[in-house]
């Protein structure tokens, strides 16, 4: 027997968590979702998505380090994942279905071709859909207080929750096009980004072996990677 369960109740079960943004969103907002990626590809009867978000330290953009960057992504990545595994179990023990979906690779596709990859549920699109923020030009995630400094997680549930309302504010600023200027790799047309080329010089790999993410600079660039309503910039 399924023990219903508030919208707010999971909320505030996921912050006790310790996440610092979480958002729901009905499972008729993801229509236009492309074939195959669509929350009832992973389970037939979602009726919900609730997606929680994780704030970077925004002093970590100031490291001359790509070591301390990745580092706290990895541990940020770590963090989500617990949330969303804990966050499922216990509405699994309600009796709910409960799907986390990972916050970042595995890929369920992917085409070597052009080194693109999608993974089970696009997260910043989930987000979007669950009222968290919009999507800049840098096609990474803004929302209003905590800029584009977010990690995302999501749990698919069978179970119908009130969703939250869509963020109505504005993300980039008009005719702003810092990030898809100053992106080294020109990875970036304003809409999408090119996997590829970002991969190119995003991806690293020392002489000893360790990966590490060697550009964030679209992310740091952004004159609202603090919140849309700080345009200051990190010191370099």
């Amino acid at each position: 027997m399924i023990k219903t369960i508030k919208a707010d109740e999971i909320k505030g079960r996921v912050w006790d968590l310790g996440a610092d943004l979480c958002g729901i969103a009905s499972v008729e907002r993801f229509a236009d979702a492309p074939s195959g990626f669509h929350p009832t590809d992973i389970i037939k009867d979602c009726k919900s998505v609730v997606v929680v978000a994780a704030r970077f330290p925004i002093s970590t953009l100031s490291a001359s380090s790509p070591a301390a960057y990745t580092f706290v992504r990895n541990r940020l990545g770590d963090k989500i994942d617990s949330i969303t595994v804990q966050i499922a179990s216990e509405l699994e023990n309600l009796g709910s279905c409960a799907i986390p979906i990972p916050s970042s690779d595995p890929y369920d596709y992917w085409d070597d071709s052009r080194r693109h990859g999608q993974g089970i549920l696009s997260l910043k699109h989930a987000a979007v859909r669950a009222g968290l923020g919009q999507i800049g030009k840098n096609t990474l995630l803004v929302n209003d207080q905590l800029g584009n400094m977010l990690w995302l997680g999501a749990v698919l549930l069978n179970q119908e929750l009130e969703p939250d309302a869509l963020a109505s504010y504005q993300t980039c600023i008009p005719d702003c096009r810092i990030c898809v200027e100053a992106c080294p790799a020109n990875a970036l047309d304003g809409v999408t980004i090119v996997q590829c080329k970002c991969r190119s010089i995003s991806a690293k790999y020392t002489e000893g072996g360790g990966g590490v993410y060697a550009c964030n600079l679209c992310r740091k660039i952004c004159p609202h990677h603090k919140g849309i309503n700080d345009y200051s910039s990190v010191t370099q």
